[in-house]
């Protein structure tokens, strides 16, 4: 099995609506339920919720319990700013300085919970900030707006000792048309502006990919400043962020992932964000787990063959390509 430290969404093991089917397709699992199917699949060490739709004061003592039965640690904790009303124009960035007080105050709590559970990341994710009408929103001020709020959540942070990173996820469409920080660059532009080490990148493979970056690009250069605290894993066709088990669409594009983060030496966790609308969640849950550690064995043969030298010339195309096609034949 996978030495790989990996957790899971528990947003994603449960009914999952759409825009096109507002029921959904399955039945509404509890949180508690949610936790317990994580922690019977081997190899998966943490979860990932959302406060307070998952993680609040009246079920705190609960799920405490359940990570204890279950040798569970929670691995991120994100304050909702997205599904109430309030922000439907925005979060952090919103021009509304009552509607930004009531997202920074989401996200300190959060990170107040975090603390209670030891959680070593906590994610930013844009979701409303931004547009979906040209001219719309004024992007300087929204900017801002933003870099203010993300001071205000880390001078909480600091006043209180807590260890938690805080990350920016970048995507850059859905739900807005067009999100605020859209992609990895432009996020980590703002993340080096900021300049606290306490303030990365999380970086979610499906956007990078619907962004139309090379994620192996912009792995690189997150690492490059040192600023990758945390990493989502789907896939999808880069066409739309379907969330699908991590090299299910292109396994080679996994291998590239995993060889950039071997390479900086990544030791953080490897989240888990999956949409399984219309099949069993373990499933999904257990072919990203394999996906992951086939995908690391074919790493570790690579660089037994002469890959990085390969890679540091730059010259041998056909030659990788052969060689990536021999190694995951042979990895296990």
């Amino acid at each position: 099995m996978s030495e790989l430290k990996i957790s899971m969404g528990i947003w994603g093991n449960t009914n999952l609506p759409d825009r096109f089917n507002i029921t959904g397709f399955g039945e509404f699992v509890p949180i508690i339920e949610r936790i317990k199917q994580v922690g019977e699949i081997e190899g998966i060490g943490g979860i990932e919720l959302h406060l307070p739709t998952e993680l609040n004061d009246e079920n705190a003592d609960e799920i405490e319990k359940v990570l204890e039965d279950y040798d569970l640690q929670i691995v991120q904790l994100c304050g909702h700013t997205w599904t109430e009303k309030q922000y439907k124009h925005g979060a952090l960035a919103d021009s509304d300085p009552l509607v930004r007080r009531a997202a920074v105050d989401r996200v300190k709590a959060a990170l107040d919970m975090g603390a209670r559970f030891r959680v070593p990341i906590s994610v930013l994710w844009p979701a409303t900030d931004g547009n979906d009408f040209p001219l719309q929103s004024d992007y300087l001020s929204l900017y801002d707006r933003y870099v203010e709020s993300v001071h205000l959540i880390l001078g909480h942070m600091h006043a209180n000792g807590y260890s938690t990173k805080l990350c920016i996820e970048p995507k850059p469409f859905e739900p807005r048309s067009h999100i605020l920080m859209g992609t990895t660059a432009q996020a980590l532009c703002i993340v080096n502006e900021v300049n606290d080490e306490s303030f990365g990148i999380n970086l979610d493979i499906g956007h990078s990919l619907i962004a139309g970056e090379n994620v192996e690009d912009q792995l690189s250069l997150i690492c490059r400043y040192h600023k990758l605290y945390h990493t989502h894993f789907n896939d999808n066709d880069q066409q739309a962020d379907a969330d699908l088990p991590p090299g299910t669409v292109n396994f080679v594009r996994l291998v590239s992932v995993m060889y950039v983060l071997d390479q900086v030496g990544y030791d953080g966790w490897y989240g888990l964000d999956l949409f399984p609308y219309r099949d069993d969640p373990r499933k999904f849950i257990e072919l990203s787990r394999d996906n992951l550690a086939l995908a690391k064995d074919t790493v570790r043969l690579l660089n037994g063959r002469g890959a990085r030298t390969m890679r540091e010339d730059g010259r041998f195309g056909p030659e990788m390509a052969t060689l990536i096609r021999d190694c995951i034949r042979e990895a296990r």
